[in-house]
This record gives C-alpha cells, sequence and structure tokens, in this order.
C-alpha cells in the first residue's frame, strides 16, 4: 500500500451508503480514495468499484498506524450509526496527526460530541437530504443557509421572539465566538457595537465556530 500521498487524497472508514457512495463520488472527481471497512464481506462487494481498499478494525490505534495513515490529510469517518466506535476512530486519527478529520453523524446531539472530541467538520447526511428533499417538496427557501470560510461558519439568522434589547445583551447569552457581522433592520449596520439596538425582526449574518453556529440554529435561547 503506497504511502506517499498527495494533499487531495481520502482515507473513508466505513463503507455503508455513505460511505461507499462519498468515495465512488470522489473517485469521479479524480481522487484518489483508500477505504476501509471491518467486514471482508462490505470490502470484496465494493472491490470492482473502489481502486484502493482495507479490511480492518479502526478502532486499533496500532492498527491504523501500521497502514500509513498519517500520509493522509483528510480522513472521513463514515460510522455515524455506531457512537461509541466513531469516538474511538476519531481520536484515533487525531493522535496519529491527521490535518482534517471529517465526521457523520445521525443526530444533532451526536455532531456535538464529536466536535468537541475533536473532529474538524461534522455532516449529518441523513438530516441534510431529508431536509433538501422536504423543502423541493413544498417549494420551500430556508431559512438558514450557510457560508463557509475556512474552519468557520456564516449564517442569515434571527433573534428569538419577542427579544428587544442590544446586540451586547442578545449575544451575552450565547457562545462567546459568535460575531454579529451585519444587521438589517430598519437600516443596514455593519459590525455592529454591543450597545447598537436589535429586535426579534431584524435579520443578523452571524458568523462563529460549526459548534457554536450549529448550537444557534438548533433554535436554543439565550441564557439572559
Amino acid at each position: 500500500m503506497a504511502t506517499k500521498r498527495i494533499k487531495n487524497d481520502f482515507i473513508i472508514i466505513g463503507l455503508d451508503s455513505f460511505g461507499e457512495n462519498l468515495a465512488l463520488s470522489l473517485q469521479e472527481l479524480g481522487h484518489q480514495v483508500l477505504g476501509i471497512d471491518r467486514d471482508r464481506e462490505v470490502v470484496q462487494r465494493l472491490s470492482d468499484n473502489i481502486r484502493e481498499l482495507a479490511v480492518l478494525d479502526a478502532t486499533d490505534y496500532e492498527t491504523l498506524a501500521s497502514i500509513g495513515v498519517d500520509a493522509f490529510d483528510t480522513a472521513i469517518v463514515a460510522i455515524g450509526g455506531d457512537m461509541a466506535q466513531a469516538v474511538l476512530v476519531t481520536l484515533a486519527l487525531k493522535e496519529l496527526g491527521i490535518k482534517r478529520v471529517v465526521c457523520e453523524a445521525q443526530s444533532e446531539r451526536d455532531r456535538r460530541v464529536l466536535l468537541r472530541i475533536g473532529a474538524d467538520d461534522v455532516v449529518t447526511p441523513d438530516i441534510e437530504s431529508a431536509r433538501a428533499i422536504a423543502y423541493q417538496l413544498t417549494n420551500h427557501v430556508p431559512q438558514a443557509t450557510h457560508l463557509r470560510f475556512g474552519s468557520q461558519i456564516a449564517i442569515k439568522w434571527r433573534p428569538p421572539y419577542p427579544y428587544q434589547g442590544t446586540v451586547g445583551q442578545l449575544m451575552a447569552g450565547y457562545p462567546e465566538d459568535l460575531q454579529i457581522l451585519l444587521m438589517a433592520g430598519r437600516d443596514v449596520i455593519y459590525n455592529p457595537v454591543p450597545d447598537t439596538p436589535v429586535q426579534h425582526s431584524d435579520e443578523l449574518l452571524v458568523a462563529g465556530s460549526e459548534e457554536s453556529i450549529g448550537w444557534l440554529r438548533e433554535g436554543n435561547r439565550p441564557r439572559v
């Protein structure tokens, strides 16, 4: 197995429906992919479609180290259905020095846990695809579309009803890394200062870490 990799090579651990389709899509885009699963039958079934495969238990740190996974810049942990296993694999990958570990989660709670233990990014394909289908069926435009800038995410967001106060008072109840970049109410204000008046009908462009933005998007109210 090759130990020298280029930046856009990927290792995918877990070859269920999500892991398999992701591997095939990355290959179609011209990337090299190493697929790993502990089920030999799964690996054999995919051997004609995924060019590089391995059968092993990725929760075993020594086994992962022995195949040179640290040569990859990005690893995807596609075992969201087994949270305990996903946590062990994520911890092992970060210990081995993988620069970017992306995890699959099946709930918002699991997503937060994986971010806290060191995952660089977490995707929820079941939730995201269900939302996309719901929007398509109802011709609905999602309220909180987001933009990604490196490890930061920015979303359009409104304060909870019936909030009325200042920006400083509002954000004091939310994670500290969240920043309001723009506010649109009666006027459009860039980088509003803490004493800027704000109310529930105003639209805000808020940026922060994925974990904090996720907390905001879940509809949590400020703590004050």
